[in-house]
């Protein structure tokens, strides 16, 4: 993103990187979609990292509608710190187990649609000013939505290429 932030090109950013990410899922060989990556990070296979961020953009739902409603989010997540994100990372991929990789696609593609329209109840100074929420501790509410959407996805991408060129 450019030195000033603007919101249009925070979702523009967002929809860019998510479409990159689900063009590189769909060029894998659908027999292959469900493979587990060699090694033994905590990202296992396609569906974890893709529930990794349905799970992300969840959190950074609760924390707008708390933080909103005048609440005080527990950030990261209730229980956890910033010291503990292997911890809870690792609770977030075991609630989805269950779910299949292409649910998870759709579960994924709503929750990043909904990020999107939280976004553009905004303007640039009300995303992008500090100050702008006391509940994001002095973070911009656009800081926040870039590291749970865009910069998420291009790290999902680093992953899912880095475990695809294991199995190879």
């Amino acid at each position: 993103m450019s030195k000033t932030p603007r919101r249009d090109e925070l979702i523009a950013t967002n929809d860019r990187e998510l479409a990159a990410l689900n063009a590189l899922i769909d060029s894998v060989p659908l027999e292959e979609r469900d493979a587990a990556f060699e090694g033994s990070g905590r990202d296992r296979n396609l569906r974890d990292i893709v529930a990794h961020l349905h799970a992300w953009h969840l959190i950074l739902q609760d924390w707008y509608v708390s933080g909103t409603a005048g609440g005080s989010p527990a950030i990261p997540a209730e229980g956890y710190s910033w010291e503990q994100l292997d911890e809870l990372n690792e609770v977030l991929r075991q609630q989805w187990q269950d779910t299949g990789l292409e649910d998870m696609r759709a579960l994924t593609a709503t929750s990043h649609a909904q990020l999107q329209d939280m976004l553009l109840q905004f303007d640039d100074e009300q995303l992008f000013d500090p100050a702008g929420f006391a509940w994001t501790g002095g973070a911009p509410l656009g800081e926040f939505a870039h590291e749970c959407a865009g910069n998420h996805y291009l790290w999902a991408d680093g992953v899912i290429r880095a475990g695809l060129a294991r199995a190879a």
